[in-house]
């Protein structure tokens, strides 16, 4: 057992290594974390249809009211 823990018996330099690797790691992975939670959908939201408006002729004929001055049209 106590040879599984010689791998932990580092030099100032080995250890250095390691603290710069797991810091390199641990920002990689906050800002992997970041840019997912904070991220803009790909795809933007649905915008709603402009909708038309309607031709007066239109708008006289669904309400039944007809125009006099129109040719073809009887009241």
């Amino acid at each position: 057992m106590k040879r599984l823990f010689r791998i932990f018996d580092l030099a100032k330099n080995e250890q250095r290594i390691v603290l710069i690797v797991m810091f390199v790691l641990v920002a990689v992975g906050f800002i992997g974390y970041e840019r997912r939670v904070h991220s803009v959908p790909l795809r933007p939201p649905a915008q709603p249809e402009a909708k038309t408006t309607p031709r007066p002729a239109q708008t006289e004929e669904a309400q039944g009211v007809y125009s006099s001055t129109r040719p073809g049209i009887r009241p």
